[in-house]
């Protein structure tokens, strides 16, 4: 018996050292860093024609998720990550089976939506929808605003999209430093001192609630939503509250890279 135990004892502790690896984001980090630039323009023809990477992570996401094999991801951020990323993923799987669009992909449907409602998208074995998987699990699961800097809907007025995965290990300083972008561009926060004015991207008027709610539960004494905006901007260019809020019409154009000089659209 001894004998046998000594034998087993290699195999034992090579188990115990190869736990479940955490869910690989790596393909999504491939196919972004191939046909993303650094403006986040998205080289959608390309990819069109090369999209196997981008399948398989598709298949990957359609097989497993949170949900459904929870041991895959350790922690909340790694979930959050999981479901940030697999937006964004199915969103240029919609992207394509367009054509690839050339326009916007806001024309669908009743207010421009349908595409994101009316276009199935499997999960971990189950079927949803862009906007239930925004509004349904990544708002009203993890409460946190910061999403709204890492959600990508193929729109110029999006937030920038990066050229690497969001990685649930690193994720709380990634959604950080996307906030923070996404609040220091002209075309998502301008100030003018002169008018006593700030005009904010529609984001903020979109889900307000949100970042209302986050100022809320971090004890402001009086929620806004420059309030939150002032959490990411540098301290000398914070927003005085009495400041006239208006937001800037969204740019629903699709974020298509921009063809080379010479070639055909």
């Amino acid at each position: 018996m001894r004998l046998v135990l000594l034998a087993l004892l290699p195999a034992l502790v090579a188990g115990g050292a190869t736990a479940t690896e955490p869910y690989s984001h790596a393909e999504w980090t491939a196919v972004l860093a191939r046909f993303v630039d650094e403006q986040g323009w998205v080289d959608y023809d390309g990819l069109a024609r090369d999209r196997e990477r981008l399948d398989r992570y598709l298949l990957s996401l359609e097989r497993a998720s949170p949900d459904s094999r929870p041991e895959l991801f350790p922690t909340r951020d790694h979930a959050l990550a999981y479901w940030i990323n697999a937006y964004n993923a199915m969103t240029f799987r919609g992207v394509l089976a367009r054509g690839p669009e050339r326009e916007s992909v806001w024309g669908d449907g009743l207010l421009g939506i349908g595409f994101f409602t009316r276009r199935d998208v499997v999960l971990g074995g189950e079927r949803t929808s862009l906007k239930a998987l925004e509004d349904e699990i990544v708002r009203e699961r993890f409460r946190d605003p910061r999403v709204h800097a890492a959600l990508n809907c193929a729109s110029r007025g999006c937030p920038r999209l990066p050229r690497a995965a969001f990685e649930g290990a690193t994720l709380d300083g990634e959604l950080d430093a996307a906030m923070r972008e996404l609040v220091g561009e002209e075309r998502n926060v301008a100030i003018e001192p002169a008018a006593r004015r700030v005009t904010l991207s529609r984001i903020f008027d979109w889900f307000a609630d949100d970042f209302l709610d986050f100022e809320r539960r971090s004890g402001s004494p009086r929620p806004s939503v420059v309030g939150y905006v002032n959490r990411y901007l540098p301290p000398a260019a914070r927003i005085p509250a009495d400041f006239v809020v208006r937001f800037r019409p969204y740019d629903k154009r699709i974020n298509a890279r921009r063809p080379a000089a010479g070639t055909t659209p």
